[in-house]
């Protein structure tokens, strides 16, 4: 049988909507250095060949990731990627990328090879999840307990290997289940008490509220209902939620039913029901709160 944090990490991941998008394909040789922040997104940097440095900006040292490592940035936090040489990152406007020319076979043999990309969290719900986890994660191939990631990573290798015939589209799903296999594996690692969702789906309080919400939407989550369900004041809920989720309880439910709506207009529930089963029983209310999230109203997302 599943443990709390089991079931709520198991609805965590089925809840995330993530499109994964890959920027390039780069081998690099010799002084080299690169970067893809500024863009305000989360990306990913896979490590497909030989080794570099990861030289987070707002961090004095550097990460050293080797063949077979990858590491996912969760903010657009600004980072520079050099050969392992360099120590010391340049500066933004200095890089020195000194991409491979593919005809060149001697270079090829001794170059770094990188798949970068972004991810892109399609619905408010995945961005208040996300911000909840730690800046970055890091997947290292010599994690023997790493399984099931280091098998997709194989994949991924494989599949950049058959280099004009690689499928972009392939990677980029493969990508996007070794992300959610990385999460599930650190949300198993005794360290997880510091992961502040882990503190939510465990919390002995916070915990059968959450699974009341989510099975029923439709009832009226207002602070003073969610404090009576925890038996505690409606000043100490609120306090202990957003200490332990790192969000507040208002927001989760404002996004969990917004994200829920969308799902049933898509499949075509009509408006008036939809706005009911997610607890709104005013349509202009329901529209109000539907552009305060994804600044539409219901019927432009339809």
């Amino acid at each position: 049988m599943l443990n709390n944090s089991e079931k709520m990490l198991s609805w965590f991941v089925n809840s995330l909507e993530i499109e994964t998008s890959l920027q390039h394909l780069s081998q690099y040789h010799a002084q080299w250095s690169t970067s893809i922040q500024g863009t305000g997104q989360a990306s990913f940097h896979l490590v497909l060949h030989q080794d570099c440095h990861f030289h987070l900006l707002n961090q004095k040292d550097f990460i050293h990731l080797y063949q077979g490592d990858a590491i996912f940035l969760l903010r657009d936090i600004p980072f520079i990627i050099t050969d392992a040489t360099q120590r010391t990152a340049p500066a933004l406007n200095q890089l020195h990328r000194n991409q491979v020319d593919p005809s060149d076979g001697q270079q090829l043999a001794c170059s770094t090879h990188l798949a970068c990309g972004f991810f892109k969290f399609r619905s408010r719900l995945s961005e208040l999840f996300i911000d909840a986890l730690p800046p970055y994660l890091i997947l290292r191939q010599n994690q023997q307990t790493l399984t099931e990631c280091l098998h997709i990573f194989e994949l991924i290798q494989n599949e950049v290997n058959l280099k004009s015939a690689a499928s972009n589209m392939l990677i980029e799903r493969l990508t996007s289940i070794l992300f959610f296999y990385l999460i599930r594996h650190i949300f198993n690692q005794p360290s997880n008490d510091k992961i502040q969702l882990w503190k939510l789906f465990n919390d002995p309080i916070l915990y059968p509220l959450i699974l009341e919400i989510v099975s029923h939407p439709e009832q009226d989550w207002s602070l003073e209902y969610m404090a009576q369900q925890c038996h505690i004041s409606r000043a100490n809920f609120s306090k202990r939620f957003t200490s332990v989720a790192g969000f507040s309880a208002t927001k989760f439910v404002l996004y969990y039913r917004i994200q829920l709506a969308q799902k049933l207009l898509s499949e075509g529930v009509p408006l008036q029901d939809c706005a009911e089963q997610v607890g709104y029983q005013s349509l202009a209310a329901f529209t109000r709160a539907f552009q305060r999230v994804t600044q539409k109203n219901p019927s432009q997302f339809m």
